[in-house]
């Protein structure tokens, strides 16, 4: 019995770390600086696996600068051509909080949270659910 209660108890503390992680980053997306940057190049890494080639993009800001990101993920072939475009966004002045304008790259880590803590309360709160009704 008291292993779900210790589901109960983990599940709602990752729920609320969950909604409060939710919460900073409505906040960063809601005040931060949204830009097109373009593929300028492809910087080509070589390994005993072959060769992986991972974009490089320009990125102009409002205040007429140009930030340069190199793509963290490379691929075996190229994924992007010279001159595509995405949308980035940051927080004004600070381009070290750079990243893709993407459903799954600003939220995977409250949903991962949220899969994990639902999860747990399910199993925990259905044991004294189905403790209470069928009793002892």
């Amino acid at each position: 019995m008291i292993i779900y209660l210790i589901f109960i108890v983990v599940g709602g503390l990752l729920l609320a770390g969950a909604l409060l992680d939710l919460k900073g980053r409505l906040a960063f997306v809601k005040g931060s600086e949204r830009a097109v940057g373009t593929v300028v190049r492809l910087a080509e890494s070589t390994d005993t696996e072959g060769t992986f080639y991972a974009p490089v993009f320009d990125i102009p800001t409002s205040l007429d600068e140009i930030i340069t990101y190199r793509h963290a993920t490379a691929a075996s072939s190229p994924e992007w051509e010279i001159g595509e475009t995405a949308v980035f966004i940051f927080e004004p002045g600070k381009p070290d909080t750079l990243r893709f304008l993407s459903y799954w790259t600003i939220f995977w880590w409250p949903l991962c949270l949220v899969g994990v803590a639902v999860d747990l309360l399910v199993i925990g709160g259905g044991y004294f659910l189905l403790y209470g009704y069928f009793g002892h």
